[in-house]
């Protein structure tokens, strides 16, 4: 076990990520008529705000949950917003291999910039092969991630 609980390993809650994972499933294909195509996995937007004050700097982290869909026939990545309970989600937002200006990953977030000129903008999102139940919903999707990060590598190629 080791000296104050260092060293142990955590728990894996098969069953509550598994019942996550078929939500996720059920939302997705809820908003898109061809969602059995595309596979998923969970994901997170991450928004940072910074406010200085005259003694002091806040820093606000804002997390929003995701469905993460993909699909390598087309090179097509779709995004659900959803809520950490796995309640509800709004359209779709897509991303095509040939319709975006250029992708990358780094410091473990994705980013696709969008196509048009100089503040056409982007958009990031990350996921985790395990994510926690603080911010975001628990679900356990270490085959899911990993087959995620192959794909974009091709994505992000041009």
């Amino acid at each position: 076990m080791g000296w104050f609980g260092l060293g142990k390993k955590k728990e894996i809650d098969i069953e509550t990520s598994d019942q996550n994972k078929k939500r996720l499933r059920e939302l997705f294909n809820g908003v898109m008529s061809d969602g059995d195509t595309y596979e998923i996995l969970y994901g997170y937007g991450l928004n940072i705000k910074n406010s200085n004050y005259i003694i002091a700097r806040k820093t606000t982290y804002e997390y929003t949950s995701l469905i993460i869909g993909y699909r390598e026939s087309d090179m097509r990545i779709a995004l659900v917003q959803t809520t950490p309970e796995l309640e509800g989600c709004s359209e779709p937002e897509f991303f095509q291999k040939d319709a975006i200006k250029k992708a990358k990953i780094s410091t473990g977030m994705y980013t696709i910039f969008h196509q048009g000129g100089w503040l056409a903008g982007y958009t990031q999102f990350g996921a985790l092969a395990e994510n926690d139940e603080k911010f975001l919903a628990y679900v356990y999707q270490p085959e899911e991630y990993k087959k995620f990060e192959e794909f974009f590598k091709i994505f992000s190629k041009k």
